[in-house]
Formats: structure tokens, C-alpha cells, sequence
């Protein structure tokens, strides 16, 4: 690994670390529970990058942002079932 590729790394890890909450499940008692509540906090750390990166007004952003999910829950659902 080369000295760019290396400092571009670090560069995303403390961007990374600057924007992405962590989740720590603490009031949920259900996986449901915590499934809605880690998906609030990429929603909300998305928006927040973005408006804050410029790239888009609040409204935009939410558009762009409403798009991405739509398409997201468009696509096909694949599960796996466990295999006991």
C-alpha cells in the first residue's frame, strides 16, 4: 500500500468517525426496534452530510435521499432461512 492510498484511507476514517453515529442499542426491545432505530441514524447522518457538504438544500437533499430508499425497498427481497 502506498503513502496516497494510505493517507486517503485515514482521510475517510476520520470523515467516517466525523459523520457516522454509532448505534448502540439501548431502550429497544425488539431486533424490529432496533433494526427502525439503526436505519433512523443512517437516514439522519446522510442528511446531515450532505446539507452539510453542500450538496443540495435541505429539501433537495431529502428528495434525493426519498429517491434512494424508494428504489432501495423496490428491489427484489431476498432471505435467508436458517439452515438447522
Amino acid at each position: 500500500m502506498n503513502f496516497k492510498h494510505m493517507n486517503f484511507k485515514n482521510m475517510i476514517e476520520e470523515e467516517i468517525e466525523q459523520w457516522v453515529s454509532e448505534f448502540h442499542p439501548t431502550v429497544e426491545k425488539e431486533v424490529l426496534d432496533v433494526l427502525r432505530a439503526r436505519v433512523q441514524y443512517s437516514i439522519l447522518d446522510q442528511l446531515n452530510y450532505m446539507v452539510s457538504n453542500q450538496l443540495g438544500t435541505p429539501d433537495e437533499v431529502k428528495k434525493i435521499v426519498l429517491n434512494e430508499i424508494t428504489e432501495i425497498t423496490n428491489e427484489s427481497i431476498e432471505y435467508e432461512m436458517d439452515k438447522k
